[in-house]
């Protein structure tokens, strides 16, 4: 069905599920109609992997809840419970931001749980009386302030790959 998702993301889909996290679910339905497979200018998928395993994903779209073409959104970011804690998802939220330089002005998104919310504070996302978006942070027009390790996630046209 989902190419560059199954079977490698079936342990992430299943685990999310179990925890009632909808939007990983939401990933694979838009996947799969076409709907979102963020291959829309500026906008880019990646899978964080583990030798040959998946063990995290997230991507960065042109935000849907606006008419604002240089407002970017950070969706369906998720780390395997058992990956958590290692600054695997700050690497890839950072690598997606860098990726915004040039595309987008800004980046928002919805964090589905406090402690999600904790966790984009810490990377510098500012909190936002938005009822699209729940934090916002501005992307850098100039060279990037973020610093990403040689071997960051993997893309490949858009979709997950190994990296």
């Amino acid at each position: 069905m989902l190419a560059a998702l199954r079977p490698a993301a079936e342990p992430i889909r299943a685990e999310a599920s179990s925890q009632g996290i909808a939007f990983v679910r939401r990933l694979f339905e838009g996947w799969a109609s076409g709907a979102n497979r963020f291959d829309q200018p500026g906008e880019i998928f990646l899978g964080l992997w583990q030798q040959d395993r998946l063990v995290g994903f997230g991507g960065l779209n042109r935000d849907p809840y606006t008419a604002e073409d240089d407002i970017g959104r950070l969706r369906h970011v998720y780390v395997l419970r058992s990956h958590r804690r290692r600054g695997l998802g700050a690497l890839l939220v950072r690598y997606l931001l860098r990726e915004a330089e040039g595309h987008f002005r800004i980046v928002r998104l919805r964090a589905a749980s406090p402690d999600a919310a904790a966790f984009y504070r810490r990377l510098g996302f500012a909190e936002c009386a938005d009822p699209a978006a729940t934090h916002v942070v501005p992307v850098p027009v100039g060279p990037s302030s973020l610093k990403t390790p040689r071997h960051g996630p993997s893309r490949t046209n858009g979709m997950a790959a190994r990296g």
